[in-house]
């Protein structure tokens, strides 16, 4: 019983480790990135996951999850979360 616990405990340990870039500190940025470069990372990432991504006009996209009904987002919307972002980000 001891023994799982430890195990789970050294899992999480482990999670978290790899969360906050310890196991590999070059992944580590030491500023955040730029705008361009923050919005085609989530296009990508979210992309991988299934998501379909429509320029409807010049500054509205039509971003269409499976499962989901379709969301548009205007580029104030990605601009205020970027904003978020950089004032998150910290080492």
């Amino acid at each position: 019983m001891i023994g799982a616990i430890n195990q789970e405990l050294g899992r999480i340990a482990g999670v978290q480790h790899h969360q906050w870039g310890i196991r590999n500190p070059n992944n580590v940025r030491s500023e955040p990135l730029k705008f361009k470069p923050w919005f085609m990372a989530g296009i990508e990432y979210y992309s991988k996951k299934g998501f379909v991504f429509e320029l409807v006009c010049r500054g509205l996209l039509r971003i269409k999850r499976p499962g989901y009904v379709p969301v548009l987002r205007t580029l104030e919307d990605f601009q205020r979360e970027y904003t978020e972002y950089v004032t998150n980000f910290y080492l």
